[in-house]
């Protein structure tokens, strides 16, 4: 089997491994936003009020000249000044170059514009090059005012041990099976982000948490 062949595989058996139910995600997800906020580094509130949706992820890369990452999350979406129940979404990747190791990454995507929000939502996949991406303002940041807003941010908190070069990127896609767990067989994606169905027991939490 060839590398293109292994890189092609990789995020496959990751998305396999991807089973967690909505409840346990958004446990997850709550993790990932308290340590995002507890850090030296805390996401400004701005960011969060002005965002159109949000993708919260928990991945897990693996490597040894190719990588491999997948991982799981929710994306939630903003209803007038408040957060939709949530989706559930599994990301996966893969990559080429000098590495070797193992490495957890929490991400958290802010998407800023209603466009690029319907980009998602119509193609049900969405990806984030890092080369293009926009790494969010801190708190701390002196140049956190002023210009035009990007249609993305990102924030990732890394945990482990990982050398070399990672080029790649990140992309999610919905996960119509643990919706469904959740909401309902007729349950469409439009309908829980409009929220138009009951959110789901320990929704209210994480949301007041995005706030």
């Amino acid at each position: 089997m060839n590398l293109l062949r292994i890189a092609l595989l990789l995020p496959v058996l990751a998305l396999c491994a991807c089973n967690a139910t909505i409840g346990e995600r958004m446990g997850e997800s709550l993790a990932v936003v308290r340590g995002f906020q507890s850090s030296d580094h805390a996401i400004p509130p701005e960011v969060f009020a002005s965002a159109k949706g949000v993708a919260i992820l928990r991945e897990t890369n693996a490597a040894l000249i190719v990588g491999g990452s997948g991982g799981e999350g929710i994306f939630l979406k903003k209803v007038g000044l408040e957060w939709s129940a949530p989706i559930a979404i599994n990301t996966a990747g893969a990559s080429f170059g000098l590495q070797a190791g193992g490495q957890q990454r929490d991400i958290m995507i802010f998407l800023n514009t209603d466009a690029e929000v319907s980009n998602f939502l119509d193609d049900g996949v969405y990806a984030v090059a890092e080369a293009a991406a926009v790494a969010g303002p801190a708190k701390t940041d002196p140049h956190n005012a002023g210009g035009p807003v990007p249609a993305s941010y990102y924030y990732i908190r890394a945990k482990g041990l990982f050398g070399g070069l990672l080029v790649g990127g990140v992309y999610f896609t919905v996960d119509n099976k643990a919706n469904r767990e959740t909401y309902g067989q007729d349950a469409s994606v439009g309908a829980i982000l409009s929220d138009k169905l009951p959110k789901p027991q320990g929704a209210t939490i994480l949301t007041q948490a995005l706030e």
